[in-house]
């Protein structure tokens, strides 16, 4: 009994002792042993760190020590445990981040679908809402018109061509009127006869380049002759447009019906023509309706017809006409 009283005494003594302890080159303290051992939990120190009581020298571990045993024992096991602790949490919240990150992408990929699916039912599949009827397309070529504009506007009034008759004073008189003679390598003039002489215009050949010797080359594709006797070369496959239109004109719906929700209760009989470039590419847009010539409605039938992939060719460009009857039911 008496020896254990002792060895308690003496690790008594140890605690209440003032120490110093070593960090590589510094020596730090003095500090009581209760304060060594308040570092020991806390991690600053280990078993391993050297501490003296005597001044700088006689330095020992702090784990060879009788009175500081013990706490080195429980440190370490308490150390020991929360580093597991903080791996577990470490993994816990890296699982975490996991799990939210794919969620993240599951519900973007979802989101992303189901914008897609929307999209493609508002363009493609029937709005009860708004019915849309399509008439089949009309293939022409394109019309001469002024230089400002590719061809005259669909309903237009023609112009029709103007012919200058002689004056009666002219007529009157017995002598020849004196008019000036066209070139006789661009007018062929039909033989002279009265009752006809003005009735018709002259033809005027369709090259003027040509050359004064031989025959003309002969144009490739499809040549047609218009009524003012001007040969043109028609290299279009209508057939091909044919197909496109009947297989992109479902994109143009969207179009119709973002206006009936901008116009409630809209109904309308909207005929479009556009023209198609030699490169293959819708070039220009008409909307012959007095209300949708131009727009939201008209920007977004552009930029649709924009996309669809026609066939270049050479020649003569291509006017589609198109006519969609919508009607609205809300």
């Amino acid at each position: 009994m008496s020896a254990a009283q002792d060895l308690q005494d003496f690790e008594q003594t140890q605690l209440d002792t003032h120490w110093l302890y070593r960090q590589g080159d510094l020596v730090l303290g003095p500090l009581t042993g209760h304060q060594l051992v308040e570092k020991l939990y806390t991690g600053a120190i280990s078993g391993e760190t050297e501490v003296s009581s005597s001044g700088p020298s006689g330095f020992r571990r702090l784990k060879e020590l009788d009175a500081f045993k013990l706490h080195v024992s429980k440190a370490a096991v308490k150390q020991k445990v929360e580093a597991e602790a903080r791996a577990l949490q470490a993994r816990r919240t890296r699982q975490r981040l996991i799990a939210a990150g794919v969620a993240v992408v599951v519900l973007g990929a979802l989101g992303f679908g189901a914008w897609q699916i929307s999209r493609y039912a508002a363009v493609y599949m029937p709005d009860e809402r708004v019915t849309i009827e399509v008439d089949p397309p009309i293939i022409t070529t394109a019309k001469r018109s002024v230089t400002e504009e590719l061809f005259e506007y669909p309903g237009e009034a023609k112009r029709a061509p103007t012919v200058t008759k002689p004056s009666e004073s002219t007529e009157a008189t017995d002598t020849e009127p004196t008019t000036e003679k066209p070139s006789e390598k661009l007018v062929e003039r039909t033989p002279d006869r009265s009752a006809d002489r003005f009735s018709k215009p002259e033809k005027v050949a369709a090259n003027m380049n040509l050359p004064k010797l031989g025959k003309a080359p002969r144009p490739t594709g499809k040549v047609i002759t218009d009524a003012d006797g001007m040969s043109t070369e028609v290299n279009y496959d209508q057939a091909s447009i044919n197909r496109v239109v009947k297989t992109k004109q479902s994109s143009l719906f969207h179009c119709f019906k973002e206006e009936a929700e901008r116009r409630p209760g809209f109904t309308a009989k909207v005929p479009l023509e556009f023209t198609i470039g030699n490169d293959g590419r819708v070039a220009q847009l008409w909307v012959d309706h007095p209300q949708l010539k131009k727009g939201p409605m008209y920007d977004c039938l552009l930029g649709e017809l924009k996309k669809w992939p026609f066939k270049s060719y050479t020649g003569e460009r291509a006017t589609v006409n198109l006519s969609f009857t919508i009607g609205s039911k809300g």
